[in-house]
């Protein structure tokens, strides 16, 4: 982070006609690139070197470093690729267990149980066929769990239409009141189970629901909620304002609890099934302390449970080396890039930067990053993949673990993205190019394939 505090780019093109590193691929190893190319460059230029060169495997130590923190989060990486896939379950994986079997054959080496929906019964079920299909098949499969954490979600709706379809300059009442009705001239209500947003929103800040498909500003703040002004959606036929939906206040400054009462109670189950733990909306190093403190209490040995830290907000993002520090220091962690979430707190514009950084400063800490949200969307709910969504793919490949949300293709979108993973990691390593050799220069010359 002392060294990204510089402007580099002029330094890199300098370095670059001499044949040295452009430090463009330091992460990992920050003191040792740099000692190297000061000693390159006290050689050109005739002079003492002040530093010794590393021997390679020293040079080498953070990726070393890395891939076994992987191995101890993710487990054993794949024969033919590096990075993990990870595959959101469906509720019916746990009463089908040809859908486990499938998923592990096909290439699912984390399966993740997203406890914000379904119930014990249905995930000790899951669990049962994941190991299952992992000792049937002899292919290691991590099992992670979720806890929801402080997700703001829509749990009740009340609409006046024939469905609750929500279009641009339309009114929503949104409180948090357990008694609600339909305002006068408002034709659908939502409810949320935080009253204590209500009190902190202010006329003109943003609402998103449903992750950026229903933008809206507060238009009216009253006693028992506030009324919000659709200003865009995302289909010129509206938005369906559902149960379950999120709902985002990207201009509140606000601090919830990291684990309600129902939180405790999933985590106990977490910490007896789970191999790794995930938690959604980790904010700062305090929200880190309490979820170690509350996991090693259900725990035999402390520190033993390797996390998944969700990073969705722009707060978490803004202090995210102290959240690593705090989490990495104990115990193996990695970083969901919540892709979804984070868009909605910052903007497409600034999310194309941050999921960029995010590898960057995770790499120099050795900590592995799962890319997620929306990955080969179109894929798993058609069959038929967007070019967009191939390109997705590449960049999700300089990451440890990319994740997969459940659909009906999900079979099918894990041997593509296997595929894509297979054939690219050939070629580049994090932000390393590999020179592989180039079939179209083979053909050129006349060379046979081989």
């Amino acid at each position: 982070m002392a060294l990204g505090r510089n402007d580099l780019r002029e330094l890199q093109w300098d370095l670059m006609p001499l044949g040295l590193s452009s430090l463009g691929r330091l992460e990992s190893r920050v003191m040792t690139t740099l000692d190297s190319v000061v000693r390159s460059c006290a050689h050109i230029a005739q002079e003492e070197p002040p530093v010794e060169y590393q021997l390679r495997e020293k040079f080498l130590w953070g990726e070393d470093i890395l891939e076994e923190n992987s191995r101890m989060l993710l487990g054993k990486e794949p024969d033919d690729r590096y990075t993990r896939i990870m595959v959101t379950l469906d509720t019916q994986a746990a009463w089908q267990p040809q859908i486990t079997l499938d998923l592990v054959a096909r290439g699912m080496s984390v399966a993740r149980i997203n406890c914000a929906h379904d119930d014990e019964a249905v995930w000790q079920a899951m669990i049962g066929n994941v190991r299952a299909a992992s000792g049937q098949l002899g292919k290691p499969c991590v099992i992670s769990m979720e806890i929801p954490g402080p997700k703001v979600r829509i749990d009740r709706v009340l609409t006046s239409l024939r469905r609750a379809r929500a279009n641009q300059g339309d009114l929503i009442f949104l409180t948090a009141r357990q008694k609600m009705g339909l305002p006068q001239g408002i034709p659908i209500a939502v409810s949320c189970s935080m009253p204590e947003l209500m009190q902190q929103l202010d006329n003109g800040e943003p609402v998103i629901i449903d992750d950026g498909r229903v933008e809206t500003v507060v238009l009216e703040c009253r006693d028992d909620g506030v009324v919000l002004k659709a200003t865009k959606v995302f289909k010129d036929n509206g938005v369906r304002v559902a149960l379950e939906k999120g709902v985002n206040f990207p201009g509140s400054d606000y601090k919830i609890p990291l684990l309600s009462k129902r939180d405790e109670g999933i985590l106990t189950f977490i910490c007896q099934h789970a191999d790794v733990i995930g938690c959604s909306f980790v904010r700062d190093e305090e929200d880190i302390r309490l979820l170690q403190t509350e996991i090693n209490k259900r725990l035999e040995a402390p520190d033993t449970k390797p996390i998944i830290i969700k990073i969705e907000t722009l707060a978490s993002m803004r202090i995210l080396p102290s959240i690593l520090a705090a989490a990495a220091g104990r115990v193996p962690t990695g970083v969901m890039t919540a892709r979804g979430d984070l868009a909605v707190e910052v903007g497409y514009a600034r999310l194309s930067e941050y999921q960029e950084e995010i590898p960057w400063i995770c790499e120099a800490a050795h900590v592995p990053v799962i890319w997620a949200t929306q990955v080969v969307e179109t894929m798993v709910k058609t069959g038929i993949p967007t070019r967009a969504e191939i390109s997705d793919v590449t960049l999700a490949a300089k990451s440890e673990c990319i994740m997969l949300n459940k659909g009906e293709h999900i079979n099918d979108a894990i041997v593509f993205v296997d595929d894509i993973l297979t054939k690219f990691e050939e070629h580049v390593y994090k932000k390393t190019a590999i020179l592989r050799k180039l079939s179209i220069a083979g053909e050129m010359f006349g060379e046979t394939k081989g």
